[in-house]
């Protein structure tokens, strides 16, 4: 019994040693294979593949994320465009850009003016090619923002038509002029402006608070006071012939005593020496602080030729110098001068002081 029982236990270990063996060499078959297959790179490059589908899903979820952190802001820009509108609605727009419009001739005393809206035009989103998936349809045919033309006419004093250019560029809400054209009438007594204007509105944003005129824009008339009341769309009156004075002993001539100028400011009339130029056919008709500096606009009276000068640019013996309020600077041989926007080249006031 006890030789059964020794030959048995002699079996068994026998059965685990071939066991282990095996175990062993399948072991080593597998990770021969494993070697050969990275060898080959086969689990390398799924690996590889496997490392880039995450980056990828990694950068998809930073780029929403940040997306997500930036909409309030988006959000906030987007109000802050539409606080500067109308309206949310084309109904909205077309009867307050009329209402202030009218208004604001009215508060002028303009009695002849009118104000009309024109055509509409939706601007569509410059990313629409980004849209492409079917379910982004409507945000691929949804208008960016809405342009609506408006347009006024309006007769009246030459001060009248500068104060309503006025108005209109300090209304808040955003516009952009187009046009702007100005013919005088009645030898320039009254002028007639037509001004041709695109204002805008984001479909279905609402300002979160009404529009008022900014105060301090409002107080900025004062630097264009001397402007609004000068007129150089009035045809001046005929120009009194030059008095020569003449020495009693010699006989020469003296410096010529201009006799056109309007002197109700109390500026004092310079002499005009004697030239061939004709500076009485030149009238001084502007003055505009341009973006490359001042500007002096003439206009030739016989030709209605235009003609702009900048500092340093001359015109017979004048050299324009610089603008002051309503009036030119230039230097010429008798000194420094003076014009008045609406006078011309002969009605000089001295700049002394």
């Amino acid at each position: 019994m006890k030789r059964v029982t020794d030959m048995t236990q002699l079996a068994v270990r026998s059965a685990t040693r071939h066991w282990v063996l095996s175990l062993a060499a399948v072991a080593v078959l597998i990770g021969g294979a494993l070697g050969y297959l990275v060898g080959e790179h086969r689990f390398s490059d799924d690996r590889v593949a496997v490392l880039r589908e995450t980056d990828t899903y990694i950068d998809v979820l930073s780029n929403a994320r940040i997306k997500r952190d930036a909409r309030p802001a988006l959000d906030g820009r987007l109000q802050g465009i539409a606080n500067r509108t109308l309206g949310p609605s084309l109904e909205n727009v077309d009867s307050e850009v009329r209402r202030r419009l009218n208004r604001a001739c009215e508060e002028l005393g303009i009695a002849e003016f009118s104000v009309t809206t024109g055509s509409t035009t939706a601007r569509a989103t410059p990313a629409k090619k980004e849209f492409r998936r079917p379910e982004e349809r409507q945000l691929r045919d949804e208008a960016d923002f809405v342009e609506v033309q408006a347009t006024v006419i309006a007769s009246g004093s030459a001060a009248q038509v500068y104060q309503l250019l006025f108005k209109i560029d300090i209304e808040p809400w955003i516009k952009r002029i187009e046009s702007i054209r100005l013919d005088p009438n009645n030898g320039g007594e009254a002028v007639k402006l037509t001004i041709k204007l695109t204002t805008i509105f984001l479909p279905g944003r609402l300002a979160k608070a009404p529009l008022v005129i900014d105060q301090q824009a409002l107080a900025t008339a004062e630097r264009y006071r001397a402007l609004f009341g000068s007129n150089p769309f009035r045809i001046p009156p005929p120009i009194a012939p030059t008095v020569i004075a003449t020495n009693a002993t010699s006989g020469a001539p003296t410096a010529p005593i201009p006799t056109g100028l309007d002197n109700a400011a109390g500026q004092l009339p310079v002499a005009v020496p004697l030239s061939p130029f004709p500076y009485g056919e030149w009238q001084l008709t502007g003055v505009v602080e341009g973006p490359s500096g001042p500007e002096l606009w003439l206009r030739h009276l016989p030709t209605g030729t235009p003609l702009t000068l900048q500092p340093g640019s001359a015109i017979g013996e004048l050299i324009f110098r610089a603008v002051e309020y309503d009036s030119g600077l230039f230097e010429g041989p008798g000194g420094t001068c003076r014009v008045q926007v609406g006078n011309n080249l002969t009605q000089r006031a001295s700049a002394a002081g």
